[in-house]
Protein backbone atom coordinates (compact mmCIF):
# COMPACT_ATOMS: atom_id res chain seq x y z
CA UNK A 1 0.00 0.00 0.00
CA UNK A 2 1.19 3.66 -1.01
CA UNK A 3 0.78 6.15 2.15
CA UNK A 4 1.65 9.18 -0.01
CA UNK A 5 0.48 10.94 -3.07
CA UNK A 6 3.12 12.75 -4.91
CA UNK A 7 1.70 16.53 -5.77
CA UNK A 8 4.74 17.63 -7.82
CA UNK A 9 8.20 16.52 -8.27
CA UNK A 10 11.42 18.43 -9.62
CA UNK A 11 14.68 19.47 -9.40
CA UNK A 12 14.15 23.12 -7.71
CA UNK A 13 16.80 25.62 -5.92
CA UNK A 14 15.93 28.15 -3.87
CA UNK A 15 15.53 31.13 -6.72
CA UNK A 16 12.93 28.04 -8.47
CA UNK A 17 10.36 28.50 -5.23
CA UNK A 18 7.34 31.06 -5.49
CA UNK A 19 5.96 31.30 -2.40
CA UNK A 20 2.92 33.30 -1.28
CA UNK A 21 2.48 33.38 2.57
CA UNK A 22 -1.50 34.43 3.73
CA UNK A 23 -1.93 34.35 7.28
CA UNK A 24 -5.33 34.53 7.34
CA UNK A 25 -5.25 31.21 5.66
CA UNK A 26 -6.36 28.88 9.09
CA UNK A 27 -7.57 25.69 9.37
CA UNK A 28 -11.48 26.65 10.04
CA UNK A 29 -12.58 26.72 13.60
CA UNK A 30 -16.20 26.22 15.38
CA UNK A 31 -16.19 26.24 19.17
CA UNK A 32 -17.13 22.69 19.24
CA UNK A 33 -14.12 21.87 17.24
CA UNK A 34 -11.90 23.59 19.45
CA UNK A 35 -13.62 22.14 22.11
CA UNK A 36 -13.00 18.97 20.88
CA UNK A 37 -8.69 19.67 20.05
CA UNK A 38 -8.30 21.03 23.42
CA UNK A 39 -9.51 17.86 24.55
CA UNK A 40 -7.46 16.10 22.87
CA UNK A 41 -4.37 17.97 23.03
CA UNK A 42 -4.77 17.58 26.80
CA UNK A 43 -5.08 13.72 26.86
CA UNK A 44 -1.78 13.65 24.51
CA UNK A 45 0.37 15.96 27.18
CA UNK A 46 -0.89 13.86 29.87
CA UNK A 47 -0.04 10.96 27.65
CA UNK A 48 3.18 12.02 26.87
CA UNK A 49 4.45 12.92 30.37
CA UNK A 50 3.59 8.83 31.43
CA UNK A 51 5.45 7.97 28.12
CA UNK A 52 8.63 10.27 28.45
CA UNK A 53 8.07 11.50 24.86
CA UNK A 54 8.64 15.11 24.16
CA UNK A 55 5.30 16.99 22.86
CA UNK A 56 4.68 21.10 22.71
CA UNK A 57 2.98 23.63 20.79
CA UNK A 58 4.24 25.31 18.05
CA UNK A 59 3.53 27.47 15.25
CA UNK A 60 3.57 26.04 11.78
CA UNK A 61 3.39 27.21 8.54
CA UNK A 62 0.07 25.56 6.91
CA UNK A 63 -0.23 23.58 3.34
CA UNK A 64 -2.69 24.82 0.99
CA UNK A 65 -1.65 24.31 -2.62
CA UNK A 66 1.83 23.75 -4.62
CA UNK A 67 1.93 23.68 -8.21
CA UNK A 68 4.76 23.16 -10.90
CA UNK A 69 5.08 25.93 -13.16
CA UNK A 70 6.09 24.91 -16.71
CA UNK A 71 9.38 27.29 -15.94
CA UNK A 72 10.71 25.00 -13.82
CA UNK A 73 9.32 27.01 -10.75
CA UNK A 74 7.41 25.36 -8.00
CA UNK A 75 4.14 27.93 -6.57
CA UNK A 76 3.86 27.37 -2.64
CA UNK A 77 0.91 29.01 -0.77
CA UNK A 78 0.76 28.68 2.80
CA UNK A 79 -1.25 29.85 5.59
CA UNK A 80 -0.77 29.22 9.42
CA UNK A 81 -1.87 26.29 11.88
CA UNK A 82 -0.26 24.79 15.17
CA UNK A 83 1.27 21.39 16.26
CA UNK A 84 -1.78 21.44 18.55
CA UNK A 85 -3.69 21.74 15.44
CA UNK A 86 -2.35 19.40 13.28
CA UNK A 87 -2.04 16.80 15.86
CA UNK A 88 -5.57 16.51 17.24
CA UNK A 89 -6.93 17.13 13.31
CA UNK A 90 -5.07 14.02 12.07
CA UNK A 91 -6.72 11.68 13.96
CA UNK A 92 -8.93 9.57 12.42
CA UNK A 93 -11.70 10.58 14.70
CA UNK A 94 -11.55 13.44 12.88
CA UNK A 95 -10.07 13.43 9.66
CA UNK A 96 -12.35 10.67 8.22
CA UNK A 97 -14.99 12.15 5.87
CA UNK A 98 -13.01 15.63 5.89
CA UNK A 99 -10.91 17.70 2.77
CA UNK A 100 -7.66 18.39 3.67
CA UNK A 101 -8.48 21.92 3.67
CA UNK A 102 -10.26 21.28 7.21
CA UNK A 103 -7.76 19.91 8.84
CA UNK A 104 -4.53 21.70 10.45
CA UNK A 105 -2.81 20.54 7.40
CA UNK A 106 0.49 21.11 8.63
CA UNK A 107 3.38 21.63 6.48
CA UNK A 108 6.89 19.77 7.35
CA UNK A 109 10.53 19.32 5.64
CA UNK A 110 12.43 16.21 4.73
CA UNK A 111 15.72 15.45 3.29
CA UNK A 112 18.02 12.81 2.13
CA UNK A 113 21.63 13.28 3.30
CA UNK A 114 23.98 11.93 0.94
CA UNK A 115 27.81 12.03 2.40
CA UNK A 116 30.57 12.41 -0.13
CA UNK A 117 31.43 8.54 -0.34
CA UNK A 118 27.44 7.71 -1.47
CA UNK A 119 26.30 7.08 2.24
CA UNK A 120 22.95 8.22 2.67
CA UNK A 121 21.79 9.34 6.50
CA UNK A 122 18.66 7.12 8.06
CA UNK A 123 16.68 7.27 11.62
CA UNK A 124 14.94 4.66 13.44
CA UNK A 125 12.40 6.71 14.69
CA UNK A 126 12.20 6.61 18.37
CA UNK A 127 10.11 8.79 21.21
CA UNK A 128 7.95 10.53 19.04
CA UNK A 129 4.18 10.35 18.61
CA UNK A 130 4.25 9.04 14.82
CA UNK A 131 5.33 6.33 12.78
CA UNK A 132 7.58 4.87 16.03
CA UNK A 133 10.03 1.72 14.79
CA UNK A 134 9.64 3.17 11.32
CA UNK A 135 12.81 4.37 8.89
CA UNK A 136 13.16 7.94 7.80
CA UNK A 137 15.30 10.18 6.52
CA UNK A 138 16.24 13.57 8.58
CA UNK A 139 13.37 15.78 8.83
CA UNK A 140 11.00 18.13 11.31
CA UNK A 141 8.18 20.92 10.87
CA UNK A 142 8.62 24.07 8.67
CA UNK A 143 8.55 26.43 11.85
CA UNK A 144 6.61 29.82 11.46
CA UNK A 145 9.05 31.39 14.42
CA UNK A 146 12.24 30.34 13.27
CA UNK A 147 12.00 29.34 9.58
CA UNK A 148 10.98 33.09 7.91
CA UNK A 149 13.07 36.03 7.79
CA UNK A 150 11.45 38.29 5.09
CA UNK A 151 9.63 35.16 3.66
CA UNK A 152 9.31 31.68 4.48
CA UNK A 153 12.25 29.71 3.79
CA UNK A 154 12.07 25.75 3.54
CA UNK A 155 15.57 25.53 2.59
CA UNK A 156 16.60 27.04 5.83
CA UNK A 157 14.24 25.26 7.91
CA UNK A 158 16.01 21.81 6.22
CA UNK A 159 19.11 23.05 7.04
CA UNK A 160 18.45 23.70 10.58
CA UNK A 161 17.03 20.36 11.12
CA UNK A 162 20.13 18.68 9.71
CA UNK A 163 22.21 20.50 12.10
CA UNK A 164 19.97 19.79 14.82
CA UNK A 165 19.58 16.20 14.66
CA UNK A 166 23.32 15.33 12.90
CA UNK A 167 25.14 18.38 13.85
CA UNK A 168 26.23 19.29 9.90
CA UNK A 169 26.77 22.82 9.55
CA UNK A 170 25.89 24.61 6.50
CA UNK A 171 29.59 24.62 5.49
CA UNK A 172 29.51 21.11 5.00
CA UNK A 173 26.77 21.22 2.30
CA UNK A 174 27.69 21.24 -1.15
CA UNK A 175 24.36 20.99 -3.02
CA UNK A 176 20.83 21.35 -1.58
CA UNK A 177 17.70 21.29 -3.77
CA UNK A 178 13.75 20.29 -3.46
CA UNK A 179 12.88 17.38 -5.32
CA UNK A 180 8.86 17.79 -4.84
CA UNK A 181 6.14 17.83 -2.44
CA UNK A 182 4.22 14.95 -0.99
CA UNK A 183 1.10 14.18 0.96
CA UNK A 184 1.33 12.00 3.73
CA UNK A 185 -2.40 9.92 3.39
CA UNK A 186 -1.87 8.44 6.86
CA UNK A 187 -0.97 11.28 9.17
CA UNK A 188 -2.76 13.64 7.16
CA UNK A 189 0.19 16.83 6.19
CA UNK A 190 2.33 17.66 3.45
CA UNK A 191 5.83 17.68 3.37
CA UNK A 192 8.72 19.00 1.01
CA UNK A 193 11.60 16.55 0.20
CA UNK A 194 14.88 17.46 -0.25
CA UNK A 195 18.54 16.13 -1.20
CA UNK A 196 21.38 17.73 0.58
CA UNK A 197 24.95 16.43 -0.75
CA UNK A 198 27.89 17.18 1.35
CA UNK A 199 31.29 17.20 0.50
CA UNK A 200 32.32 15.68 3.91
CA UNK A 201 32.54 11.65 4.51
CA UNK A 202 29.99 9.20 6.58
CA UNK A 203 33.54 9.28 8.79
CA UNK A 204 33.30 13.02 9.30
CA UNK A 205 29.68 13.13 9.80
CA UNK A 206 29.56 10.91 12.54
CA UNK A 207 32.13 13.14 14.39
CA UNK A 208 29.58 15.84 14.29
CA UNK A 209 27.60 16.74 17.39
CA UNK A 210 24.14 17.15 16.99
CA UNK A 211 22.23 19.83 18.96
CA UNK A 212 19.01 17.74 20.06
CA UNK A 213 19.25 14.27 20.83
CA UNK A 214 15.91 13.11 18.96
CA UNK A 215 18.14 10.68 16.93
CA UNK A 216 18.85 7.92 19.14
CA UNK A 217 21.22 6.07 16.42
CA UNK A 218 22.64 8.00 13.32
CA UNK A 219 22.44 4.84 10.67
CA UNK A 220 23.18 4.87 7.04
CA UNK A 221 23.12 2.92 4.23
CA UNK A 222 25.69 2.59 0.84
CA UNK A 223 24.20 3.71 -2.11
CA UNK A 224 23.73 1.97 -5.08
CA UNK A 225 20.87 1.51 -7.59
CA UNK A 226 19.94 -1.82 -6.26
CA UNK A 227 21.07 -0.93 -2.56
CA UNK A 228 18.51 1.26 -2.91
CA UNK A 229 15.76 -0.38 -4.28
CA UNK A 230 16.64 -3.47 -2.16
CA UNK A 231 15.99 -1.25 0.70
CA UNK A 232 12.85 0.26 0.12
CA UNK A 233 11.84 -2.62 -1.36
CA UNK A 234 12.37 -4.71 2.12
CA UNK A 235 11.31 -2.26 4.58
CA UNK A 236 8.15 -0.89 2.49
CA UNK A 237 5.51 -0.35 4.81
CA UNK A 238 8.31 0.16 7.50
CA UNK A 239 9.33 3.14 6.32
CA UNK A 240 7.76 6.73 6.85
CA UNK A 241 5.39 7.95 4.65
CA UNK A 242 7.24 10.86 3.56
CA UNK A 243 10.87 8.91 3.83
CA UNK A 244 9.59 6.69 1.47
CA UNK A 245 8.82 8.92 -1.33
CA UNK A 246 11.90 11.25 -0.23
CA UNK A 247 13.73 7.78 -1.13
CA UNK A 248 11.98 7.41 -4.60
CA UNK A 249 12.64 10.96 -5.29
CA UNK A 250 16.07 10.58 -4.70
CA UNK A 251 16.71 7.10 -6.87
CA UNK A 252 14.84 8.81 -9.97
CA UNK A 253 17.59 11.93 -9.66
CA UNK A 254 20.52 9.33 -8.94
CA UNK A 255 19.36 6.31 -10.97
CA UNK A 256 17.22 7.80 -13.32
CA UNK A 257 13.43 7.76 -14.46
CA UNK A 258 13.48 4.04 -15.45
CA UNK A 259 14.61 2.99 -11.96
CA UNK A 260 12.09 5.42 -10.57
CA UNK A 261 8.67 3.86 -12.58
CA UNK A 262 9.74 0.41 -12.29
CA UNK A 263 10.09 0.76 -8.26
CA UNK A 264 7.08 2.96 -7.73
CA UNK A 265 5.07 0.31 -10.00
CA UNK A 266 6.17 -2.39 -8.06
CA UNK A 267 5.12 -1.05 -4.82
CA UNK A 268 1.70 0.13 -5.84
Amino acid sequence: MIEFEVIARGLYRPQQFIIEYRPELRMPLTPDIQAWMDEQWTQKLARARQDGTLLFDAPLFRFIEAQAGADDTLHLTLGETSYKQYVTTRMPAFAQGRARQELGNALSVCSVVETSDDYILLDKRQGVDVYVGRYHVIGGFFERERDMAAQPDPFGAMRREIREETGVQAEDISEQYCLGVVYDLATPHAELCFLTRLHISLAEVLKREPEEDEIKQLLSLKVSAESLREFIVSQHGNISATGEPNLLFYGAWKFGEAWYAELLTGLR
